[in-house]
């Protein structure tokens, strides 16, 4: 049974749909830097070329230019760097087929903070944005979560009011500028518990 006053569900996508479900190949590139998984995450997401990146400022290729030199890592080494980076990344199957179940009776967005390399990498390897009435990445719009901006970016592609919409986010700063523009919101820490709160709400 259809939800009475939401109209629409937006996901984000890292550590949401695409998940780091086996921390192996990233702990492991770490420990060759004397890094520990967290300190090395830290660099490739929060540096100052990343977050460059995050809003379009720069090429995404401009920032693995920065871990690069920041490694003294030559052509080959790089790509391996990339590779090992994500590759314990995987598109988690439960949420996809549970949110292919909401297709039709809600609008689906995916709000998404990322480098402007993100869609076709995630088309090329996962191939589920489709699914999705409007997907966006911040480096393509150049404006990034928590800007209400963007928010309302998506608000106005599904063509909803953030009364009318759910969103999900595992960063509690993002819930919370998504609480003060009047989203209904889901702090996702793990897909169950992400699949129950949004049937609750939409009373299915």
């Amino acid at each position: 049974m259809k939800s009475n006053y939401i109209k629409a569900v937006v996901f984000d996508m890292g550590g949401v749909f695409v998940q780091t479900k086996d921390k192996t190949p990233r702990t492991r590139l770490a420990q060759r830097f004397g890094l520990s998984y967290d300190e090395l995450s830290q660099l490739v997401f929060k540096s100052e070329t990343a977050q460059l990146a995050t809003v379009g400022e720069i090429d995404e290729s401009a920032h693995w230019d920065f871990i690069a030199k920041h490694f003294d890592l030559n052509e080959v080494e790089i790509v391996e760097f990339w590779q090992d980076f994500w590759g314990g990344d995987q598109l988690d199957h439960d949420l996809y087929q549970f949110t292919k179940t909401l297709k039709g009776d809600y609008a689906l967005g995916l709000l998404s903070n990322a480098w402007n390399g993100a869609r076709d990498l995630l088309t090329r390897k996962f191939g589920f944005l489709d699914i999705f009435d409007a997907s966006v990445f911040s480096a393509e719009v150049r404006m990034a979560k928590p800007d209400p901006q963007f928010y309302q970016w998506m608000l106005d592609a599904l063509q909803v009011d953030a009364g009318e919409t759910i969103f999900v986010d595992d960063f509690i700063e993002n819930i919370q500028a998504a609480q003060t523009l009047g989203f209904k919101t889901i702090h996702f820490t793990q897909t169950s518990q992400a699949i129950e709160e949004i049937t609750e709400i939409l009373g299915t």
